[in-house]
């Protein structure tokens, strides 16, 4: 039985997802705007599933999802609750731009299928100089609408994406207004790590919260951080992570590595990580584009964008440099894990490819 969203309200830290993935968003259809393809959405979530992946995020698709109407988003929902993922969570992340109706009646029925945890990032439609009170009082009516519904509620830092970061300050007023018992995780995809995770690991009115690692590169230092932030030395810290899409069996090697606090193979592992993320990174100081990836995993073409044949040799160039081969073979299978995409092939080749004696 899946963990209730009264489960993670109780004990955040305890109960919230240690890992999860940034779900992708199955495509098929043509330009200007592609469709969910909701036959090929199941199966993916079904095999992340099989795979050992704790909970995925719906409606994320890596920071390039935003752009869905919200009956698309309503149609994610949907289709992703009709997946057979067995004890996988769903957790879904709206958007405050669309407005307080249009969002209720998401989380009416968000409440109705059971996803037990719902994220609102900063709207798009604040200023972005706007102070630390703009933002929780922009916020504040989200989170008492998703905590009448029992919904356990995530913050969302995310720059990139909305134009401004949260704060542990304005995430402090949350925690105090009307439904802020029900916050358990705040999401932090920033790319200054001692300017957003470090600081709210260490914020006082924050200490129940599980702080959710979400910019790549950080983890293996947020993973190692984490205990040391807890009163009972318990890990503190989650991953969200868009790169456990494409890469789930590499990411669960890390993920044990660190539980084990073999830190100099939680290093290595994820320097295999960074090169693939950096491969899809056109402005280092932006969020790599992982739609990329999942065009290359036979999971469609990005929602009004196009992959390019470049920038898919790029990707494998970066694949095939991995200096570790057990690391190659582990991204290499994730990347594989529909068995039937475009370079099934060549991505088979490589993780059944047999070291050298």
């Amino acid at each position: 039985m899946t963990l209730s969203s009264s489960a993670i309200i109780h004990d955040p830290i305890g109960r919230y997802p240690q890992a999860t993935v940034a779900c992708f968003d199955p495509t098929c259809g043509n330009l200007p705007r592609r469709q969910l393809d909701e036959a090929r959405t199941m199966v993916y979530l079904e095999r992340l599933a099989s795979a050992g992946a704790m909970a995925t995020l719906i409606a994320s698709s890596t920071g390039r999802g935003h752009l869905r109407t919200i009956d698309e988003l309503t149609a994610w929902f949907d289709c992703a609750a009709r997946a057979d993922t067995g004890e996988m969570l769903r957790l879904a992340l709206l958007r405050p731009e669309d407005g307080l109706d249009a969002n209720k009646r998401l989380l009416d029925r968000l409440a109705a299928m059971h996803y037990p945890v719902v994220f609102f990032r900063p709207g798009t439609d604040l200023d972005p100089s706007a102070l630390d009170e703009e933002v929780s009082a922009s916020l504040a009516p989200l989170v008492s609408a998703a905590a009448e519904r029992d919904l356990a509620i995530g913050l969302y830092s995310i720059s990139d994406v909305s134009g401004l970061p949260l704060t542990p300050e304005a995430v402090a007023r949350l925690v105090v207004s009307s439904g802020g018992g029900h916050i358990v995780a705040v999401k932090v995809t920033e790319k200054d790590y001692e300017r957003s995770t470090a600081r709210f690991l260490v914020h006082p009115d924050l200490k129940r919260l599980k702080i959710v690692q979400g910019w790549d590169p950080h983890l293996g230092r947020a993973l190692r951080d984490g205990p040391r932030h807890d009163s009972d030395g318990r890990q503190r810290v989650g991953i969200t992570s868009g790169l456990m899409a494409l890469a789930v069996y590499q990411y669960r090697y890390l993920l044990q590595a660190a539980s084990e606090e073999d830190w100099d193979e939680v290093a290595q592992a994820h320097q295999a990580c960074t090169l693939l993320f950096q491969a899809m990174q056109d402005d280092p100081h932006r969020f790599a584009d992982l739609q990329r990836a999942k065009y290359i995993m036979g999971l469609g073409q990005p929602l009004t964008g196009t992959v390019t044949s470049a920038q898919v040799k790029r990707i494998f160039k970066a694949l095939e440099s991995l200096p570790r081969p057990q690391d190659r073979r582990r991204v290499a299978r994730s990347l594989d894990l529909m068995g039937d995409g475009p370079y099934h092939r060549y991505l088979r080749r490589l993780y059944e490819l047999k070291p050298n004696p």
